[in-house]
């Protein structure tokens, strides 16, 4: 059986206190050191992280707010791109326009001054003609020139 000795026990206790003591003293100081510094290292961290997690939210935001504003430029400038090329259309058009009917305006007065040589040049001949012809049923030469007056004065009375 066991035997409880008083001495023993106390002897124990005494030992079992000198030893707390003498490891309180050396070593848990250190070991409590070393685990504060931890908790200080791991509380720095955490708050490192946070305010990692806050300014990447802020960049985050940042960016959207670049981006919408980014988007609503390249918007106006489509708008603007398309109005420009809508009013660049308009004035080719309104050129083109203006050049064919300059082309017209400069072919019809072509064909009214070809109009007026042809029937200058017809009413040549028919002057050639009728002196030709009167020359003939007169049997002599007649003066040119006062009689392409007379026939000039006639055809144009007819007109």
């Amino acid at each position: 059986m066991l035997e409880f000795d008083f001495w023993t026990i106390l002897f124990s206790i005494i030992n079992i206190l000198v030893l707390f003591l003498f490891l309180k003293k050396f070593l848990f100081g250190r070991v409590n050191a070393i685990m504060e510094e931890r908790a200080r290292l791991v509380e720095n961290d955490i708050n490192k992280a946070k305010e990692d997690s806050q300014q990447a939210e802020m960049l985050l935001k940042e960016y959207q707010t670049s981006m919408s504003g980014a988007k609503e430029e390249a918007r106006k400038l489509i708008m603007e791109a398309q109005k420009n090329a809508n009013a660049q259309s308009v004035a080719i058009t309104q050129q083109a326009q203006e050049e064919a009917s300059r082309i017209i305006e400069s072919t019809r007065q072509e064909l009214a001054l070809e109009r007026e040589r042809s029937i200058a040049s017809a009413q040549n001949q028919i002057v050639s003609l009728a002196m030709d012809a009167a020359e003939k049923v007169i049997g002599k030469k007649i003066d040119d020139e006062a009689n392409r007056a007379i026939m000039d004065d006639f055809l144009n009375e007819e007109e």
